[in-house]
C-alpha cells in the first residue's frame, strides 16, 4: 500500500516484527524506570511518573531506533509525504496508562494558508506511529481524520475539536507503522484497557 495524499495517511504492515516491538517496549520501559529513579539522567520532555508516560530524543538513547528509521519501507513512505530530503524532528515514546491518553484532535504542523502545491512534496512534516503492543479500539489507539490535510478550515481548529464525524481508529498488530501528513488531524484516545499502551511517535521535517 502506497501513500495517497488525498487521504493523508498510509498503513505500513509489519514495519518491524512483533519480537522487535516487544524488545523496544522493554527497552523503553527500562529507560523510563531509570529516569524515574534518577531524574538527572532524564531529558526535558521525559515523563516517567505521569498518566501518559513519555520519552524524548530516542535516536541517541536506543540504537534500534536508527535501524528503524532507515528501513526502506519507511524511507520511501517519508519521501512520498515530505520529499527526498528530511530530518528527524522528534523521535519519542508515548505510553498512556489505563484511564489516560485522551487528547483533542490536533495536527503536528501549522495550518495551511493555502491549498497544497500541485507539484512536488505536498507536506512539510510527517508523523509515524509504531505500536509496541497491538492497537485496539479500547487501549488508546490513535485516531485520525482522513483528508483533513486538505481541509484548511479543520486545521485551524487544531487542538479544539473533541471529535469529528469522519474520524477513524488506527488499529493493528504490534510493529505496524501508521504514517501521516503533519497536517492530518489526529489524537490519542483514552486507554480503557487494563494495561499500558506503548508506542513510538516519530516526527520528521522536510529540508530544502
Amino acid at each position: 500500500m502506497s501513500y495517497d495524499d488525498a487521504v493523508g495517511w498510509v498503513r505500513l504492515n509489519e514495519l518491524i516484527s512483533r519480537e522487535r516491538a516487544a524488545e523496544l517496549a522493554a527497552a523503553c520501559s527500562a529507560l523510563l524506570a531509570e529516569v524515574g529513579q534518577h531524574e538527572d539522567r532524564g531529558r526535558p520532555g521525559d515523563k516517567a511518573h505521569s498518566g501518559t508516560r513519555h520519552l524524548v530524543e530516542l535516536a541517541d538513547r536506543l540504537p534500534a531506533i536508527a535501524d528503524l528509521i532507515a528501513k526502506p519501507q519507511l524511507v520511501e513512505t517519508l519521501q512520498a509525504i515530505i520529499g527526498e530530503r528530511y530530518r528527524p524532528l522528534d523521535l519519542g515514546y508515548r505510553s498512556p496508562e489505563p484511564g489516560y491518553g485522551g487528547q483533542l484532535l490536533h495536527a503536528d504542523d501549522v495550518p495551511r494558508l493555502e491549498a497544497a502545491p500541485s507539484s512536488g512534496p505536498p507536506n512539510a512534516g510527517a508523523t509515524v506511529i509504531v505500536p509496541l503492543v497491538d492497537f485496539t479500539d479500547h487501549n488508546g489507539s490513535t485516531r485520525i481524520v482522513p483528508g483533513s490535510n486538505h481541509r484548511i478550515d479543520l486545521q485551524r481548529l487544531s487542538g479544539r475539536l473533541e471529535r469529528h464525524a469522519d474520524e477513524i481508529r488506527l488499529t493493528g498488530p504490534a510493529g505496524t507503522g501508521f504514517a501521516f501528513s503533519g497536517h492530518v488531524l489526529h489524537s490519542g484516545t483514552e486507554n480503557t484497557s487494563s494495561a499500558p499502551r506503548p508506542a513510538l511517535q516519530l516526527v520528521f521535517r522536510a529540508e530544502p
